[in-house]
C-alpha cells in the first residue's frame, strides 16, 4: 500500500485521461496547455498541493478503469461521477460540475420531445464507458449506439444513423462549432438533459493512503477550472 505523500521529494504518480476526451492533449507524459478548459492549470495546481509529479497516458475508458481499479494506475482524470464507478474507485471531492447535452440537428427532433421526457425512443449514439451510457441504460433508454471513441460520434449524426447524440459539455462545445463552420451542414440543437459532479477518480489503494489530501489540494484547485465556455456563461 502507498504511504501518505509526505516526501520532500516529488513522488511520481500514474495517471489516466480518456482518449479523444476534448481539449486534452498528452505530450511525453505531460497534459499541455490549452485555453477551454484549463486542464494543464488544474493538473499543475495538484501537482503541487500533492508534492507529485504524474505521469499521464492516454486509454479508452473501459481500460482506465479497470486498470485503476487494480491498482495498475493511481488516478484518472477528467471523469463524470456515477454511482456505478463509485461501488469500485473512490471519487474526490467535486472539481467541477458539468453539463451532459443531447445534440441533434434542426428539424429533427422537436424540443418539447426532449421537455417531455420522450426521448427514450430516439436513436442516440454515445460512447462505450462513459457516464453518458451509464445514464442512458440506468433510465431505460431503448436504442442505444455504442462507439469506442468519441470521434466516431459526430459522422454518425452527419449520415444519419443516429437521431441524437449523448455528449459531455466538452464535446458538445466542439461538436457545435465543427457544424456551425460547415455551412453545407444544420446547425447543431444542444438540450442540456442532466449535470453531474466531475473530478478525479483513486484507485483503492492510493486513496486508502491519500483521500484527504487529494479532496484538499482539489478544492484548493477549482479555482483553476474554467467556468466560462463556448455553451455555458459564468453566472
Amino acid at each position: 500500500m502507498l504511504p501518505a505523500l509526505l516526501w520532500a521529494k516529488p513522488l511520481t504518480l500514474r495517471g489516466g485521461v480518456v482518449q479523444s476526451f476534448p481539449g486534452i492533449t498528452v505530450v511525453e507524459g505531460n497534459i499541455q496547455p490549452e485555453a477551454a478548459y484549463g486542464h494543464a492549470e488544474i493538473i499543475n495546481c495538484i501537482e503541487s498541493a500533492l508534492n507529485v509529479d504524474i505521469e499521464w497516458q492516454n486509454l479508452p475508458t473501459d481500460r482506465l478503469l479497470k486498470l485503476t481499479r487494480e491498482n495498475e494506475l493511481d488516478l484518472i482524470y477528467p471523469m463524470g461521477f456515477t454511482a456505478e464507478r463509485d461501488s469500485y474507485l473512490k471519487s474526490s471531492v467535486w472539481l467541477t460540475k458539468d453539463d451532459d447535452y443531447f445534440v441533434y440537428k434542426t428539424g429533427v427532433v422537436a424540443e418539447e420531445v426532449l421537455q417531455q421526457g420522450q426521448a427514450k425512443n430516439q436513436t442516440i449514439g454515445v460512447k462505450r464507458g462513459s457516464p453518458q451510457l451509464n445514464y442512458l441504460q440506468s433510465n431505460n433508454y431503448l436504442y442505444i449506439h455504442q462507439v469506442y471513441d468519441y470521434q466516431q460520434l459526430l459522422p454518425l449524426l452527419k449520415m444519419n444513423r443516429v437521431e441524437m447524440l449523448a455528449v459531455p459539455q466538452p464535446l458538445a462545445e466542439e461538436l457545435q462549432s465543427e457544424m456551425q463552420a460547415d455551412a453545407t451542414e444544420h446547425n447543431l440543437q444542444l438540450y442540456n438533459y442532466y449535470t453531474r459532479d466531475a473530478g478525479f477518480y483513486l484507485s483503492p489503494e492510493f486513496a486508502d493512503a491519500n483521500l484527504p489530501r487529494v479532496n484538499k489540494a482539489v478544492i484548493e484547485c477549482r479555482q483553476y477550472a474554467k467556468q466560462a465556455t463556448a455553451i455555458k456563461q459564468k453566472s
